[in-house]
């Protein structure tokens, strides 16, 4: 695969990420649609203008922007990034982020309170697999799982969302490196460590999609509408249709379909709409230039 290619793949990724987030954003706590959402509108719980994003896209970006300036995980810059988006946006975040940002703003160790959330019975909630495509672009596919598990721990402790994390971030780790989206994914399978991940994401098609925010859940709708469809803009207007999570499994599906079809495929007519492309734009580009090889 040749570098430019290999560069809008990467972008592609965090690119694709923040146009699921928008798409699915208005349709985020509803029934199912019953047909493909093909247009990015305003409306949903927050009452978003047509092309805001949530924070999905805001700890994406507080991550990229980490390993963009740092060139390697810096776990206090980091959680301190990631808080900082939470202060700003905090209407759109989930309890476990949430408790574990507050927490850091006042002074203390995301990965302590993360553990505490999780002994208490917590911490497996998709927050951490929402953010973290620029682990799965950055870190090849050698050493993004230990990575996508680090970075998951620092809110999402629990090992169910572990390993969620780690198996999208593994897939869009070998396809932004030049493997197809079957190759990745079974790659991803044989990596897994997690029988309940397994058992699951290994039965695409045989087991019903549930658009929740548990991390199992909203991975297995993710990397199902992927593996099934056929283009960028199928696979991710059939993810914000779903119902539920929308934003965050629109925003999942949309980072595979950026790392396997690249930047190019993304629809004009969406990114057009996002009210801010030209920091995640260049964020993505950014991080693609930086990250291994």
């Amino acid at each position: 695969m040749s570098f430019i290619s290999e560069i809008m793949k990467k972008a592609g990724a965090l690119v694709g990420l923040s146009v699921g987030d928008a798409l699915g954003a208005a349709f985020e706590g509803l029934k199912p649609e019953n047909k493909p959402v093909y247009d990015i509108i305003p409306g949903g719980v927050h009452k978003l203008k047509g092309g805001e994003v949530t924070d999905d896209t805001y700890l994406a970006l507080a991550v990229a922007k980490s390993l963009i300036k740092y060139g390697k995980l810096v776990y206090d810059e980091t959680a301190l990034l990631m808080a900082e988006s939470f202060r700003i946006h905090r209407n759109f975040f989930g309890p476990t982020s949430a408790k574990v940002f507050e927490a850091v703003l006042a002074g203390k160790s995301a990965f302590r309170i993360s553990k505490e959330v999780y002994e208490a019975g917590g911490g497996r909630t998709d927050g951490s697999v929402m953010r973290g495509a620029p682990v799965g672009i950055f870190y090849s596919p050698a050493k993004v799982r230990t990575m996508s598990i680090l970075y998951s721990q620092m809110t999402h402790y629990h090992p169910v969302a572990c390993e969620c994390s780690a198996f999208v971030n593994l897939m869009i780790s070998c396809m932004c490196r030049g493997c197809n989206r079957r190759e990745a994914y079974y790659r991803a399978l044989s990596e897994c460590r997690n029988e309940d991940v397994l058992g699951k994401l290994s039965q695409l098609k045989k087991i019903r999609l549930n658009p929740s925010i548990d991390a199992l859940d909203a991975t297995h709708c993710a990397v199902a509408f992927f593996m099934q469809g056929n283009s960028f803009e199928e696979a991710v207007s059939d993810a914000a249709s779903v119902g539920g999570d929308t934003d965050t499994i629109a925003a999942i599906t949309g980072a595979l379909c950026g790392a396997e079809y690249g930047y190019s495929s993304i629809p004009e007519r969406w990114l057009c709409r996002l009210i801010i492309r030209e920091e995640i734009q260049k964020t993505a580009f950014e991080l693609a230039e930086v990250s291994e090889k």
